[in-house]
């Protein structure tokens, strides 16, 4: 069925029949009408009404908001005021009908059916000892893995799986459960799963359910790691890597089943249609400071208090108990091709250890662009997007004193990449976390 789309300029009419095909419609129902606007803002006037607009208005969903241009997404009672007001700041914007955008997205996706059955299978002992053949047949079924965009049991399966497999160098945990219950699952992966090493790299992804690529990328650094422990003996002496692939499983299955664009965790509030907390605003440094909001429908709701989500705390618990040892914390996000080190909160504001944390981004985003040309900048989110308080990079460099903390936004245009170039990102990707990893052996 795919073949059939590919190629196809369709019309809005045509596009919706796509969408349904592919099984999109679910979680796009809603978005009828909806228009994504790119907006270039070179002035301090038009970037200060961008940011009022994040922080406030719930009909308008930002994707990405840098002190230079947005992109955003608008529901159509609001479009002719929106576009009014963009008139009136004298500013140039793109747009496109929403929908269109995402059938067009899903046409040049490959989901690579024949080559992933829903489950990762491990090869049992014995045949693994045997030979080759069982190793390209593992490897066969983890490039399908990475050609897909798979469900919150399917990243457990996959996960338990790997633990079963290596289980003398990997341990399967979970660091608590999520609003409605569901597991928050991390893997511990050390060169001796007995043995508690001195350094923890800590990196966490899907704090934001509809950035999926992120959960594939820090699945494929635990895969690629035990699937070549030899060429990573030295990155991993003494370092234990704790991965936690879904911070945000409620959201993360929430986008696959009703809301694409579903950005926050899944709490309820009774006598209120809202809902949802941004993780990414809730942790407790300058808690709802600046870049957050109190207006419970909001995108960047801040909670009630800080640490108040049960992801949030699952993840603090650990990194308070582990401050010792947790010398890495690596939030990964999508999208924009950045590098964020603190401080968030305030865009004048910069950490004692600024050059240290400079020259370890740019070391990594080195080694990133050396995949595919993949070109990052580096820097404090506060000065190259805007101010934001409540943030994981902020909470375990300025709370808990861990000396490496960044937030790391994937490449992209949107947050659907196209399953053919999943894998890209995701070996790309890896060359930057090996970078980091290797700096948390001089601490």
């Amino acid at each position: 069925m795919a073949k059939m789309w590919q190629g196809i300029v369709c019309s809005l009419t045509l596009c919706l029949v796509g969408l349904t095909a592919f099984g999109l419609a679910n979680n796009l129902a809603g978005y009828e009408g909806y228009t994504k606007y790119t907006v270039q803002h070179g002035d301090e006037d038009a970037f200060k009404y961008m940011v009022e607009l994040q922080t406030n208005d719930a009909e308008l969903d930002f994707w990405l908001l840098t002190r230079n241009s947005s992109v955003l997404t608008v529901s159509p009672k609001r479009k002719t005021q929106f576009e009014a007001r963009l008139s009136s700041l004298g500013v140039s914007y793109e747009m496109q009908p929403l929908m269109e955008l995402m059938a067009a997205l899903q046409a040049n996706s490959s989901y690579a059916e024949d080559n992933y059955d829903g489950e990762y299978e491990e090869c049992q002992q014995e045949e693994c000892e045997e030979a080759e053949r069982p190793r390209r047949r593992s490897r066969r079924q983890a490039r399908g893995f990475f050609s897909h965009y798979p469900r919150y049991h399917e990243v457990l399966s996959f996960m338990s799986g790997l633990a079963s497999r290596y289980p003398q160098y990997c341990r399967y945990e979970s660091l608590g459960r999520s609003n409605e219950g569901r597991h928050i699952a991390a893997l511990s992966i050390s060169l001796n799963s007995r043995v508690r090493p001195r350094r923890v790299a800590y990196i966490q992804a899907a704090t934001h359910g509809r950035e999926w690529i992120t959960t594939q990328t820090v699945l494929y650094l635990a895969y690629e790691l035990l699937s070549n422990l030899r060429a990573f003996t030295r990155v991993l002496q003494d370092v234990e890597i704790f991965l936690v692939p879904l911070v945000n499983p409620d959201g993360y299955e929430y986008t696959h089943t009703t809301d694409r664009f579903w950005r926050k965790n899944r709490h309820r509030y009774a006598g209120h249609s809202c809902s949802g907390v941004d993780i990414n605003r809730n942790f407790g440094n300058h808690w709802n400071y600046q870049g957050a909001s109190q207006n419970l429908c909001s995108e960047v709701y801040s909670g009630t208090a800080p640490n108040s989500e049960p992801e949030t705390s699952a993840v603090v618990r650990y990194l308070e108990f582990n401050r010792n040892r947790v010398k890495l914390s690596l939030d990964v996000h999508s999208f924009g091709k950045f590098i964020f080190y603190p401080y968030g909160y305030a865009k004048n504001t910069v950490p004692p250890t600024v050059g240290t944390l400079r020259s370890v981004a740019l070391r990594a985003a080195n080694q990133i662009g050396r995949y595919r040309g993949t070109r990052y900048t580096t820097g404090t989110s506060a000065s190259i997007l805007y101010e934001a308080s409540g943030s994981l990079d902020d909470f375990a460099y300025g709370n808990l004193g861990i000396p490496l903390s960044y937030t790391l936004e994937l490449p992209g245009d949107e947050f659907h990449v196209p399953a053919h170039d999943i894998i890209h990102v995701c070996k790309e990707t890896f060359a930057g976390f090996i970078e980091f990893i290797r700096h948390v052996s001089l601490y």
